[in-house]
């Protein structure tokens, strides 16, 4: 009897201890707040946004767009538009840890989106540099 209770206090310390230091693949602990995760997805927007800052092209066929985030409802929340003179494995991998990590936070904290579809945009070389097509 007495090894079964050292086995019961054994085994509740130690899943204790792992409760105490739940923090998941993208740094989320239990306690984290909403706020504190947005922070967490504009700091890979800003990783992003200071990838895809060259935008430089010299043709239409050097302007790509790649579709990342996780509506609540499923699809993409955003697109970004970007020349292939950038390091794209590099883009990818950011563009991935954003998708996953804002579908963790649509999950853990019941968000919602709207619903709509994107439409993927037209991109094309202008001056030099790669932008979305206006359709008027």
């Amino acid at each position: 009897m007495r090894k079964l209770s050292l086995v019961f206090f054994i085994a509740l310390g130690l899943s204790a201890l792992v409760g105490c230091s739940a923090i998941d693949e993208f740094g989320l602990e239990k306690e984290t707040t909403l706020e504190e995760a947005t922070a967490m997805l504009d700091k890979i927007q800003t990783d992003i946004d200071a990838i895809v800052s060259d935008k430089s092209c010299s043709a239409t066929g050097e302007c790509k767009v790649l579709a990342y985030g996780k509506k609540a409802c499923g699809g993409p929340s955003t697109y970004v538009i970007y020349g292939s003179k950038i390091d794209e494995a590099l883009l990818a991998k950011k563009c991935n840890e954003y998708t996953l990590l804002q579908t963790e936070i649509n999950n853990r904290f019941g968000l919602f989106s709207d619903c709509s579809l994107l439409i993927v945009p037209e991109v094309t070389c202008v001056d030099g540099k790669c932008v979305k097509v206006e359709n008027n």
